[in-house]
């Protein structure tokens, strides 16, 4: 009975952990570009802390892990403006709040002395869980918006701007989000002189999408055998389109079989024990 408390707590624990790390992504989704991290009471408490491991991360991460986590903060869209050996520190310190945690319930309600070893593990792998949800997250806002962005652009091409001017007024006329940032950051790059290939490939880069990727290509391919810019934008914003939509009707063929463990374990329990429960007592009450 005592592992099963712990194990309930543990889940009930989770899922709260969970949903606030939801409702943090809905806002990230919603104020994508007024993010700024520094305003956070957290994350100013946290900050100074954070610089000084960090100090002493930079010289013990090897170049492999430096990369790695620098391309998926890249991916991720960076909100907090984060480096490799800041986001171990991150881990870090949610390592050692775990641990502090799990003690803290060993002398306050006696837990198993095992708990402030799960607690620290459980942190330590919270924020790159949390990383991976968001590039998760920002990944499925960039496929939802790119069909429409790509609409937008071939429209504007086919009425006779550059590609540059084309890709200005997705900017200013685009839906707010990680693509249109991705987009901006592209027309930075071609103002600054970069050239069209170059540019894609660092949209390509930055999204890590396969969507993205054969959008790229198609434009680099366009341009280096001198196709029109409106033709390969037109095949493409089909393609990405069907592939919503597609997309969108494999999911709703999934929700019967994913609904169907919250039925068992979660619905037709409480149902059985409304309708149950009181003929049982009866029967009970009579029998007595």
């Amino acid at each position: 009975m005592t592992w099963i408390i712990y194990i309930m707590s543990g889940l009930a624990a989770g899922l709260f952990l969970y949903s606030i790390c939801q409702i943090r992504l809905a806002k990230l989704e919603d104020e994508y570009r007024q993010i700024d991290a520094s305003q956070s009471v957290l994350f100013k408490f946290i900050s100074p802390i954070m610089q000084v491991l960090a100090a002493y991360n930079k010289k013990m991460i090897s170049e492999k892990f430096r990369e790695k986590c620098k391309q998926k903060l890249v991916i991720s869209g960076n909100p907090m403006h984060l480096i490799p050996a800041e986001f171990l520190a991150l881990q870090e310190i949610g390592l050692v709040a775990g641990l502090l945690f799990g003690f803290f319930l060993v002398l306050t309600i006696h837990a198993n002395i095992l708990f402030p070893f799960l607690l620290s593990v459980g942190g330590f792998f919270f924020p790159k869980l949390w990383l991976n949800e968001m590039i998760s997250k920002r990944k499925h806002t960039v496929f939802i918006s790119l069909p429409f962005s790509m609409d937008l652009l071939t429209l504007v091409v086919e009425a006779g701007l550059n590609f540059t001017a084309a890709i200005e007024e997705v900017v200013d006329k685009g839906q707010p989000g990680p693509l249109r940032d991705e987009f901006a950051k592209m027309l930075q790059d071609l103002r600054l002189g970069v050239s069209m290939r170059d540019a894609l490939k660092g949209v390509a880069e930055r999204t890590d999408m396969s969507e993205i990727r054969s959008f790229t290509s198609a434009l680099i391919q366009a341009d280096k055998l001198g196709t029109p810019l409106s033709d390969a934008l037109r095949i493409q914003s089909d393609i990405r389109r069907t592939e919503r939509f597609q997309t969108a009707e494999k999911m709703a063929q999934e929700s019967p079989v994913k609904m169907l463990f919250p039925l068992l374990f979660f619905i037709f329990p409480a149902v059985f024990i409304i309708l149950l429960v009181p003929i049982i007592l009866k029967f009970m009450a009579e029998g007595m």
